[in-house]
């Protein structure tokens, strides 16, 4: 399903509320895009701070930041092929309370991870990111704390989206026209 009309309805109130939901949402193409980034900067960072920093912490939460990034991208994909229309309620549910509680979590564990970085004293230099650094390890719940908001928040307009109440008569499929 995307933002265009796959039934015409008698109504021209559907149609209406359709067009308003989908609008200041970005293309789906660069929604994607972005989402496949992330999953590649996660994994990329993972590889890099494991190798070369010896960073566990961050390589962790690297990994788990790419992790968020893909259950985003099958979001994407989900609504744009249009799998969701037979989802449930409670999924959409269950997808923006996870991500809002992930949110949470990584807003904690960004702060603490800032305040304990602070207190130790660490540094950003070449010799300063060598084993656990804070500093890093934050920058990466973050980015968790973002794709889990972004989840939670597409979720939702999606969810919206899927849901829209039918209008009494049913739905005409529309032909194409070649």
């Amino acid at each position: 399903m995307t933002a265009y009309h796959v039934y015409r309805y008698e109504s021209v109130e559907a149609s209406e509320k359709i067009v308003q939901l989908t609008q200041g949402m970005c293309n789906m193409k660069v929604r994607i895009a972005i989402a496949i980034i992330g999953i590649s900067a996660g994994i990329m960072a993972g590889l890099c701070f494991a190798v070369q920093y010896r960073n566990w912490s961050a390589t962790i939460m690297a990994f788990i930041s790419s992790v968020f990034a893909s259950i985003l991208l099958y979001l994407h994909l989900a609504y744009k092929k249009g799998w969701m229309v037979d989802w449930p309620h409670a999924r959409f549910v269950c997808y923006t309370w996870a991500g809002w509680v992930c949110f949470a979590i990584g807003v904690i564990g960004m702060t603490a991870c800032l305040v304990n970085a602070g207190v130790k004293h660490q540094t950003l230099t070449d010799q300063g990111l060598k084993g656990e650094n804070f500093w890093i390890t934050s920058v990466w719940f973050f980015m968790m704390a973002k794709w889990s908001s972004m989840i939670a928040v597409f979720s939702r307009r999606y969810m919206i989206a899927t849901s829209i109440p039918l209008s009494k008569t049913p739905p005409i499929p529309v032909e194409k026209q070649f």
